[in-house]
């Protein structure tokens, strides 16, 4: 897959980070702390749609518009940078398939986290801070109708995949594909995407998540994938919360056991199936390649 770009105006690496410090700045402290002094630590249950459409609008204003006018600013090439191009539906299938099989495997890795023994006066302050995030989130994510559910959808699922697709799998590792190995590229990609969500407790799955959207951008040259791919990520985690009322399907705060062979052949399982959607996707992308040189 051809990413060279003509015309960059910036060193991409450094214009990358400074690009990801001003957008954390802008939605993070400017954009979080408006929402802070509108609604304090948590909103009313009478400021549950108002939140939400803060929260909706900040990530178009703060992270989606900025990532626009800064690729722009990097080069005339700049639908290439963000890699706004059609796909074949082939890639969309497997990235669906890879992400349900990535999704389900690091819920089991998050389960045997969750069970890590901490000092008690530790654990208690993990707790507690883990419970504020979760709050936070259950307020974006509860729905009690059909209806609000898929305004839930439009604020968890399509708004995120769309704008922090652009920003990390776009500007980032646009960006990054100009200075640094392929493999590189997408790593600190996903690396960066999993600090930038400032949640400890989910670190090394945004991370992991990361890296696979990356993978998915770089392999086929399409911002279309991974958006594709995380909005189905998003609302498999929705639709979940909709139906049972947990986060995932599997809960250790509830004391939940698994048998432990069922466990290891699941995620064998997941495992084979998501390795073998990644080979799919890099064959079909090298036989596109030479189809084209033919």
């Amino acid at each position: 897959m051809d990413n060279n770009l003509e015309g960059i105006r910036y060193k991409p690496v450094k214009f990358a980070l400074i690009s990801l410090s001003l957008i954390f700045f802008l939605y993070q402290i400017i954009g979080g702390g408006i929402i802070a002094l509108l609604f304090g630590v948590s909103p009313r249950a009478d400021q549950t749609n108002i939140f939400r459409f803060a929260t909706l609008t900040g990530q178009f204003l703060f992270i989606l518009i900025p990532a626009y006018f800064l690729s722009k600013l990097q080069t005339k090439d700049w639908k290439k940078l963000l890699k706004i191009k059609r796909t074949e539906f082939y890639y969309i299938g497997l990235s669906i398939i890879g992400v349900i099989a990535l999704e389900q495997l690091l819920e089991i890795y998050l389960y045997f986290q969750d069970m890590i023994p901490l000092p008690v006066n530790i654990r208690q302050i993990v707790d507690a801070l883990q419970q504020t995030i979760d709050q936070t989130y259950k307020i974006l994510i509860h729905a009690g109708s059909l209806q609000e559910f898929l305004l839930v959808l439009l604020i968890v699922a399509v708004t995120p995949a769309i704008c922090e697709e652009f920003l990390f799998r776009g500007l980032v590792l646009g960006n990054f594909e100009q200075s640094m190995s392929k493999r590189k590229a997408i790593f600190w990609t996903g690396l960066i995407f999993g600090f930038y969500h400032v949640n400890p407790f989910s670190l090394v799955a945004l991370v992991v998540l990361g890296i696979y959207l990356s993978y998915l951008a770089s392999e086929t040259g399409s911002i279309l994938v991974p958006i594709t791919a995380h909005f189905t990520n998003n609302f498999i985690s929705a639709l979940i919360y909709f139906v049972s009322g947990k986060d995932s399907l599997i809960d250790s705060s509830e004391g939940q056991k698994i048998n432990n062979i069922y466990i290891i052949v699941l995620a064998v399982m997941l495992t084979t199936i998501f390795i073998w959607t990644l080979k799919r996707i890099r064959e079909r992308r090298l036989d596109t390649n030479q189809e084209d040189e033919i």
